[in-house]
């Protein structure tokens, strides 16, 4: 794949999806080896956060391969990649660009896709959300990973993806502040109740280790307590230990979760 292409390779030229591609967003996860990391966006965010998944799907991609951001959740993730949006998905869908076209290439294969607007239509349209499950379809087939940011307020929208996804972890980023409890506690109800989502992995971006342990501590006991939720803190994205070793090599941490 060239050094910051354009599009995903799949996404080229591809149709602009219809209203009877129903089966678009079950179609997500079903065209191996596509692998989809969910992010719930807690009501209380900060540009800490943005840069936090920035960086996370960043060096996932160096690690793993290709890896396509949907953006459902206006969390500037783009920005926080020094990217300036000029479509986003609703345009596309509109017929206003190609579908292709309102993928920003972020990096050496890394892709961001602003969705927030789609998803709005898609919430209160059931042809929309047809549409939209289409489009994510179309351009996960030309990648290995997808990481998806849908607000925790929206996570009923979830129910559209198949089940295996919605019984993994969801990633939720912690900002920093008095109010971060509450907001990580609101996304986790959120998460369970809407979306039957049982176990989260928290990141906690830029604060210290003994802080984000005892925080984490504090709301896992209440999760557990009243919603019968798991909280865990994220795991840390590794890579090969040297750019040069080989197959099988020792891997290492290079992003500390607090």
């Amino acid at each position: 794949m060239p050094r910051l292409a354009r599009k995903p390779p799949a996404a080229a030229g591809a149709p602009a999806p219809v209203a009877d591609q129903a089966s678009g967003l079950r179609q997500l996860m079903g065209t191996a080896p596509t692998a989809c990391t969910l992010v719930l966006l807690p009501a209380l965010r900060s540009p800490v956060l943005a840069e936090a998944l920035a960086e996370r799907a960043r060096l996932g991609a160096q690690v793993d391969g290709p890896l396509l951001i949907i953006d459902a959740a206006r969390a500037q993730v783009a920005v926080a990649l020094d990217q300036k949006l000029r479509y986003d998905l609703d345009h596309a869908l509109a017929g206003d660009c190609e579908l292709s076209d309102a993928c920003i290439a972020a990096g050496p294969a890394l892709w961001v896709l602003p969705a927030a607007r789609a998803l709005d239509r898609a919430m209160a349209d059931e042809a929309a959300a047809l549409r939209l499950g289409g489009a994510m379809a179309a351009l996960a087939r030309g990648v290995r990973q997808v990481m998806i940011i849908v607000p925790a307020a929206r996570a009923a929208w979830l129910n559209r993806l198949p089940e295996a996804l919605r019984s993994a972890p969801a990633l939720i980023p912690v900002a920093h502040g008095g109010e971060a409890s509450a907001a990580v506690l609101t996304a986790v109800r959120q998460g369970m109740s809407e979306a039957g989502i049982g176990t989260f992995h928290l990141l906690f971006p830029g604060m210290g280790e003994a802080a984000a342990r005892r925080l984490l501590s504090g709301m896992a006991a209440i999760a557990q307590r009243h919603f019968g939720a798991r909280l865990l803190a994220a795991p840390p994205v590794t890579v090969v230990a040297q750019a040069t070793a080989p197959a099988g090599a020792a891997r290492r941490s290079v992003e500390t979760v607090f």
